[in-house]
């Protein structure tokens, strides 16, 4: 369990533990065993997907454990049936972290869904572009991250455009328009999702075409 949480991570935790179904899977789970979210699913009469989502942002929050099940699947457990948190309402960080969160959960999910669907070669296209061709922005990014300034998200939201419109092409070229789309939405409402108030507030779905 997480012993001190920033603002960020509780608004998460908020936004996640009020869900509708959370209470029924965190009570499915209080036995202290490893489950599967297909199990869970089946069991309380809901979708797959609405599990392993919520169960992985909890694992990401260290509410739940996690581990690997197979080479697509992961089992998770409540170490205790009692969750409890502190929130450090001092930290005063601002919203560069969180846009940063943000954007990691956008494009994880999108390499993860991209390799879940088996196209091995637009995967490997992306890390190139992502890993290569933008090494340039990536030490900017990082820059605006020690810098911090007024203008740091501002700025992270034009840098990340710049590299999703790269990301973009090659998806298009391959898959087709149409097929790139659903995938992309998809992410983008994964991460939307994980992040609502930010991703208003700071307007981070405009870099990515939302």
């Amino acid at each position: 369990m997480k012993s001190a949480m920033d603002q960020r991570s509780f608004r998460r935790a908020a936004v996640l533990l009020s869900g509708d179904y959370a209470l029924a899977i965190l009570k499915a789970m209080r036995s202290g065993e490893w489950h599967l979210s297909s199990e869970l699913a089946r069991s309380l009469n809901v979708h797959t997907t609405t599990v392993s989502r919520f169960l992985q942002h909890l694992a990401e929050l260290r509410f739940v454990e996690r581990r690997a099940h197979d080479g697509r699947t992961f089992e998770y457990r409540l170490p205790s049936s009692r969750i409890s948190f502190d929130v450090d309402v001092a930290d005063e960080s601002g919203p560069m972290r969180e846009a940063i969160d943000f954007y990691v959960t956008y494009f994880h999910t999108l390499f993860e869904r991209i390799r879940h669907l088996g196209w091995a070669s637009v995967e490997a296209e992306m890390q190139h572009r992502l890993t290569s061709d933008h090494e340039e922005l990536r030490a900017a990014i990082f820059q605006q991250v020690l810098a911090g300034d007024d203008r740091g998200v501002e700025r992270l939201r034009d840098l990340v455009a710049t590299l999703h419109r790269d990301i973009w092409s090659v998806c298009s070229t391959a898959l087709g328009a149409a097929a790139a789309e659903r995938v992309f939405k998809a992410a983008l409402e994964e991460a939307v999702g994980a992040y609502p108030d930010l991703a208003v507030r700071c307007g981070l779905a405009r870099s990515l075409g939302g």
